[in-house]
């Protein structure tokens, strides 16, 4: 967050934060994407209150967990299995180890300016410059070793064509093609995940959906099952803690089956454990998190919501002059100022960025909160909050037109 406007939250409700002095936000960052159904919902808070009072941590088994492990394959079509992390990055990581062990190969194709978290396969490329040389493999972190990059392939999302091309002369060498199905806010386009599915299909290599934002939103299966296409390992995080640290990875039996301890020594076993996996209180939060979005059918009312958001973005607009477009799914909706198709990381890189900081900042100054362009849609969000966001961007839009960045 700029320093101009820095606050320190206080406490939440529903689609509303409230700063230490007691400033209130319409909140559409809802904690960068799990809060979707808004702060303290009241069944979630319940949940946590009557699994603390029976214990907060076993490090064992415990009916939380199956529960929430059960309600996952229940909707998601590639978990026949589950296990449980912490975060978002720790079940990518693991997902890529578990390609390894399976394939027994060691390179990792992912896609120019993706965000799979922290790990030292996660962080090679992340971010997009336009005009990279697909081939050239850097770190976006110190301490990484070069060794690492070496392990990993660069290739520009929505183009599968250049996908096929950078992996065909390694096809023997890819243990796993990890891909957000939607990548930060660009929709795939037509055949591209298809098409990933069929490259993994024909060099062995395991398809991994980064279903860390997507699950749950778009669809109770989350992207895949909105899309079509099935991974053969997915990762989990966000919405499934229900605003808990709790994150799985889940997938094909077979694949999964290589981290129960004690299995056969066949040289494929798969180290993963947490001393906090599974943990019971975010479980809880968890399930009763999938049990309202189930009951409610949340997605389409978060894209009724988004859609309308994004509608009223693109008529202050028009009105105002200001060249501005909404990309993303409804729920994850990205402001972009510039005009012409953005469809992957390099072509963000090269619009007004600035223009999106600077209007991330007017919108939070004006007491609504989203991070630089990003807006995080939850069925706590109402008309009034959605009337607030119309009249704050007007004026933001219009502060960013007369301080000359869209020139």
């Amino acid at each position: 967050m700029s320093d101009e406007v820095a606050f320190t939250v206080a406490r939440g409700k529903g689609p509303w934060i409230w700063s230490t002095d007691e400033r209130r936000f319409a909140d559409y960052l809802m904690g960068a994407g799990p809060m979707v159904l808004g702060h303290a919902h009241p069944r979630v808070v319940s949940a946590i209150a009557e699994q603390a009072a029976i214990g907060t941590h076993y490090f064992l088994l415990n009916q939380r967990a199956q529960e929430l492990a059960a309600k996952i394959c229940h909707l998601v079509p590639c978990a026949e299995s589950v296990k449980f992390c912490a975060n978002g990055s720790e079940a990518n990581f693991y997902a890529l180890r578990l390609a390894r062990a399976f394939t027994g190969r060691t390179k990792v194709l992912k896609f120019d300016g993706a965000f799979h978290g922290h790990s030292d396969y996660a962080v090679q490329s992340l971010r997009a410059e336009p005009d990279r040389n697909d081939r050239h493999v850097v770190s976006d972190s110190a301490g990484v070793p070069r060794q690492i990059s070496d392990t990993v392939v660069i290739a520009p999302y929505n183009d599968i064509e250049r996908t096929r091309q950078l992996t065909e002369p390694i096809a023997h060498e890819i243990a796993a093609i990890l891909v957000e199905p939607v990548q930060r806010a660009f929709m795939p386009a037509p055949g591209f995940l298809e098409g990933l599915r069929a490259l993994a299909d024909k060099t062995g290599a395991l398809l991994v959906f980064d279903e860390v934002v997507t699950g749950f939103r778009l669809a109770l299966g989350g992207a895949q099952e909105y899309f079509g296409v099935t991974p053969d390992l997915c990762a989990l995080g966000k919405v499934l803690g229900g605003g808990l640290p709790v994150a799985a990875v889940a997938g094909r039996a077979d694949v999964m089956e290589l981290t129960i301890p004690g299995r056969p020594d066949d040289g494929r076993s798969a180290f993963m454990s947490g001393t906090l996996n599974g943990n019971p209180l975010g479980c809880a939060a968890g399930l009763a998190t999938l049990e309202v979005i189930e009951e409610l059918g949340a997605p389409a009312k978060l894209k009724e919501k988004g859609e309308t958001l994004a509608a009223g973005l693109r008529e202050i607009a028009k009105r105002l002059s200001v060249p501005l477009q909404t990309i993303g799914p409804p729920s994850i909706l990205q402001v972009v100022f510039g005009v012409g198709p953005i469809d992957n990381a390099e072509v963000l890189a090269a619009s007004r960025q600035d223009a999106a900081h600077r209007f991330g900042i007017e919108m939070t100054r004006r007491g609504v909160f989203c991070s630089p362009g990003k807006l995080y849609v939850s069925l706590a969000h109402t008309d009034e909050t959605h009337n607030l966001f119309f009249e704050m961007a007007e004026q933001s839009m219009r502060a960013v037109r007369d301080q000359g960045l869209l020139g």
